[in-house]
């Protein structure tokens, strides 16, 4: 048995526990015009009669410092001071998280610089724990900053072989098998299915409401502008489908930004994008139900909580091969995998569609089931 899984005589079966959602990057990056995975993985656990504590990283000068949110009577968020921020990554004071009379620590890991002492804390105080990891890898935009924070990060890998390791994909459990980490297993992010609206419009309805054009094929596209997401990519892909598609991108404005308009309106030719910026979950929910295909430009896709979205409603969904697509998309069945912008172009040229999305999200990823896979891991 995992070291992790020692240290309390107290038999944890079938009672209920506090499961503490550790984060251990910096900050609150969800909120409510986003499928944030930690209230999705509370609310399912809270269905199994447990209750579970997210901490978030702040400095102590954030007026949410140590304070606390109750979400429901079984879910709550806690903001605590860390001691050193370097960009995304902090050195937390995991001392404080003693006083949150936790059972079981979640450690949201991934390549971040203070896993190791996470891990060690946790097995030093004999803390019932186990890690979550979606990527081992630096996704920054400069070569050299990659270079530098994979290098840094190889210390992961000697913590992790000392505790259990859930994996958002098959492909980070095979590279952390190749490093030693044997009790690498595979629990996929799921899907949130209560903030999805339960009643939906008919799409020429939600066309008239939302002010698209009833005689264009619809292409959607939801991510962020920054450069690890490609979001460039939609103007190569405009210019191929041309005028009798409408490529649609809700997105936060972000590092690319300023490039990303610039371009948008130096030519005529983009006059088939649209860019609606940052929209609430409730409106990204009526533009997949209008959509023909949702996209996916991303070739490093750690997950794609926008892929599970769109195949929930049903919609054929076209995405680069990465990580997250590769899992969650049987190809031809319930998406299409390409490799480029022109092989997209050509799948959405052809028409082809799916009608098997929904049914591989309910069978395959919802927060219910990795949850059990959690909860087994802990009370046996």
């Amino acid at each position: 048995m995992q070291r992790s899984l020692v240290g309390s005589e107290m038999c944890i079966r079938d009672r209920l526990m506090n499961i503490g959602y550790i984060h251990l990057d910096y900050g609150e990056w969800t909120n409510g015009s986003y499928n944030s995975q930690e209230i999705g993985l509370a609310k399912a656990l809270e269905q199994m009669g447990h209750q579970t504590t997210i901490v978030y990283w702040v400095s102590s000068k954030d007026e949410r410092c140590n304070t606390k949110v109750n979400i429901t009577p079984n879910i709550k968020k806690v903001y605590l001071p860390y001691r050193m921020r370097l960009v995304h990554h902090i050195w937390p004071n995991l001392s404080l998280l003693s006083l949150l009379n936790i059972d079981i620590y979640h450690l949201q890991s991934d390549n971040l610089l203070c896993v190791p002492e996470a891990v060690n804390f946790c097995l030093n105080h004999d803390w019932k724990h186990y890690c979550y990891v979606g990527t081992v890898h630096s996704s920054s935009p400069k070569a050299i900053s990659r270079w530098i924070m994979d290098k840094l990060s190889n210390r992961n890998f000697t913590a992790f072989r000392k505790t259990k390791v859930f994996c958002k994909t098959p492909a980070v459990v095979n590279e952390l098998k190749q490093k030693g980490v044997m009790s690498a297993e595979w629990a996929p992010v799921g899907l949130d299915t209560d903030i999805i609206p339960p009643t939906i419009k008919p799409k020429s309805l939600l066309k008239n409401e939302l002010g698209l054009p009833h005689n264009k094929i619809i292409i959607f596209l939801v991510c962020a502008l920054r450069p690890d997401k490609h979001p460039m990519d939609i103007f190569p892909l405009g210019e191929v489908l041309g005028d009798k598609y409408l490529l649609v991108h809700a997105g936060t404005p972000w590092i690319q930004t300023e490039e990303y308009m610039k371009k948008l309106k130096s030519n005529d030719i983009y006059s088939n994008i649209l860019f609606v910026g940052k929209i609430p979950n409730e409106k990204v929910h009526a533009y997949y139900e209008v959509a023909d295909y949702v996209i996916n430009f991303n070739p490093n896709e750690i997950f794609g909580m926008a892929i599970l979205e769109a195949m929930y409603h049903n919609v054929t969904v076209v995405a680069r091969h990465a990580p997250g697509p590769d899992c969650i998309i049987e190809n031809g069945e319930s998406g299409f995998l390409c490799s480029s912008v022109e092989e997209m172009a050509q799948i959405i040229h052809s028409g082809k569609k799916v009608q098997n999305a929904r049914k591989r999200i309910i069978e395959y990823f919802t927060w219910e089931s990795t949850a059990k896979k959690f909860l087994d891991y802990i009370q046996h």
